[in-house]
C-alpha cells in the first residue's frame, strides 16, 4: 500500500498543483469563459490518458512497438511541447503584453495553458492508470487482502492529489495579487526545466546528441535529484498558502456596517481553511516523498545463508533444520565461483514443503524475505502464496529438482548448476 501511495504522490502532485494554479489564473483573469476552454481541455487530456493507457498495456504487436520506443518519442515530444508552450503562457500572460496583442494574446493564453494541461496529463496519468494492471503478478484474486491493499494505497494517493489541486485552485484564486503569476511562472519554469533534463536524456539514450559534460551534468541533475523539482512545485503552493493565510488573519478593509463586517470575516474564514488544506496536503505529500518512501524503501532483514551438507553430487538439508515455518535460504557455489542459492519453507498446516531458487523468471536474483509470516519478492513486495512454492507461475520462486528421502530434501547439484546464470 505505502508503495503506490509514494509512486502515485510523486507522480502526480506536481502535475496537480500546477493545474489547479492554472485554472485560478484563467478563472480571476478571464472569468467563466477561459475555465470552460480549460475545462474541456482537462476532459481531452482524459480522454487522450486513458487511450494511451490501454494502448500501452494491451499485448498485440502495437503495444510491443511502443514499449520498445515509440513512447519514448511521444513522451520526448510532450516534454518540448511542454516546455514551448511554458513560454508562450509566461510571455502572454503579461497584462501589457496580453493588452496589446488584443485577442491574439488572450487566445494564446488559452491554448498555451490547454496544452500544459494536454501533455501533462499525457505524460503523468498513463502510469499512474496502468498501476491495477500491475497488482497481480502473482495470480492473486482481485479480492485478495494484497491487491485491496494496493488499491487503496492508489485511491488515497489520488484523493491527497486530488484535494491538494482543488485548494490550491481555491488558494491562488483568493490571492487577487501579482504573486498569483509568480508562483504559476515559477512552478512551469521548474517543471519545464526537469523535462528539458530528461528530453536530453532520451536524445543522448538513442544517439541523437553528442554527450558532452554539461549535458551529463544536467542529466545527472534531472536523474538523481527529480525529487527536488516536486519538493519546488510545493514551496510554491506552500508560499501561497501562507501568505494568504496571514493576509486574511486580520480585517483591513473598510465595512459600512455589522453585518458586512460578518461578511468580510466569513470570506476571510473561509480562506483560511483553504490554505491550511493546500498546507496539510503538501506536508502530508512531503511526508509522503520523504519519511514514508524511507521506511517502505528499508532494505528489510535477509534470512542467512545455511549450510546444507554435500554428499557426494547432492545437497542434503535435513527436515529438522526447516520445519519451524520460517524462511530458510541455503546455497552452494559452483566451479565458477557463483552462489546458487535456493530457499525452504514448510507450508503452513501440511507435512509438506516448497523449494525453489531464491530467484524468479520476473524479478530476477532479487530473492525473498520473510515478513509478518509471509514470504515476499524483495524486488516487486508480491506476498507469495507459500502453498504454491514449489510450482511455476507470476513470482514463485523458479522451481527445481528435488525430492524428500529419509527426513532429508535432497538437491541435485546439476539442477543448481543447471541455474547458476540466473545469479551472475
Amino acid at each position: 500500500m505505502l508503495k503506490y501511495l509514494v509512486q502515485l504522490t510523486g507522480d502526480l502532485m506536481s502535475a496537480g498543483l500546477i493545474i489547479g494554479m492554472l485554472f485560478a489564473y484563467i478563472r480571476f483573469n478571464f472569468k467563466k469563459r477561459g475555465t470552460v476552454i480549460l475545462l474541456c481541455a482537462g476532459g481531452l487530456s482524459l480522454i487522450i490518458a486513458v487511450a494511451k493507457a490501454i494502448v500501452m498495456n494491451t499485448s498485440n504487436s502495437i503495444s510491443a512497438k511502443l514499449n520498445i520506443g515509440y513512447v519514448a518519442y511521444m513522451n520526448m515530444a510532450a516534454f518540448l511541447i511542454f516546455a514551448a508552450a511554458a513560454l508562450i503562457f509566461i510571455l502572454f500572460s503579461f497584462d501589457f503584453i496580453r493588452i496589446h496583442t488584443k485577442v491574439i494574446g488572450e487566445y494564446a493564453v488559452y491554448l498555451s495553458a490547454s496544452v500544459l494541461i494536454l501533455t501533462l496529463a499525457f505524460y503523468c496519468l498513463p502510469t499512474v492508470l496502468a498501476y491495477p494492471l500491475n497488482f497481480d503478478v502473482a495470480d492473486n484474486s482481485v479480492f485478495s487482502t494484497d491487491f485491496i491493499y494496493r488499491f487503496i494505497g492508489c485511491i488515497l494517493g489520488f484523493v491527497l492529489v486530488l484535494i491538494a489541486s482543488i485548494a490550491v485552485y481555491k488558494a491562488e484564486k483568493a490571492l487577487k495579487s501579482p504573486l498569483n503569476k509568480l508562483f504559476l511562472d515559477l512552478a512551469i519554469l521548474i517543471n519545464a526545466s526537469k523535462f528539458i533534463g530528461q528530453v536530453i536524456q532520451l536524445m543522448l539514450s538513442r544517439r541523437m546528441i553528442h554527450q558532452t559534460h554539461t549535458l551529463f551534468t544536467i542529466v545527472k541533475i534531472t536523474n538523481n535529484y527529480s525529487e527536488y523539482f516536486i519538493f519546488a512545485i510545493m514551496i510554491c503552493a506552500l508560499v501561497a498558502a501562507a501568505y494568504l493565510f496571514l493576509k486574511n488573519i486580520k480585517v483591513t478593509e473598510e465595512y459600512a456596517n455589522p453585518a458586512q463586517h460578518r461578511k468580510i470575516r466569513a470570506r476571510m474564514r473561509n480562506q483560511r481553511r483553504w490554505s491550511v488544506a493546500l498546507l496539510i496536503c503538501v506536508l502530508v505529500a512531503g511526508i509522503n516523498l520523504t519519511v514514508v518512501d524511507a521506511y517502505n524503501n528499508k532494505e528489510p532483514d535477509e534470512a542467512p545463508v545455511e549450510e546444507g551438507e554435500l554428499v557426494g553430487d547432492e545437497v542434503i538439508v535435513p527436515l529438522s533444520m526447516v520445519e519451524d515455518g520460517h524462511l530458510h535460504r541455503f546455497g552452494y557455489e559452483t566451479e565458477s565461483g557463483i552462489l546458487v542459492k535456493f530457499i525452504v519453507v514448510k507450508k503452513p498446516g501440511s507435512t509438506t514443503y516448497g523449494v525453489g531458487l531464491d530467484a524468479c523468471d520476473i524479478c530476477g536474483d532479487a530473492g525473498y524475505y520473510e515478513k509478518n509470516d509471509q514470504i515476499v519478492c524483495r524486488r516487486c513486495d508480491v506476498v507469495m502464496n507459500t502453498n504454491t512454492i514449489g510450482f511455476k507461475g507470476g513470482c514463485n520462486p523458479i522451481v527445481i529438482d528435488y525430492r524428500v528421502e529419509d527426513g532429508n530434501i535432497i538437491v541435485p547439484v546439476a539442477t543448481l548448476v543447471d541455474h547458476q546464470d540466473e545469479f551472475k
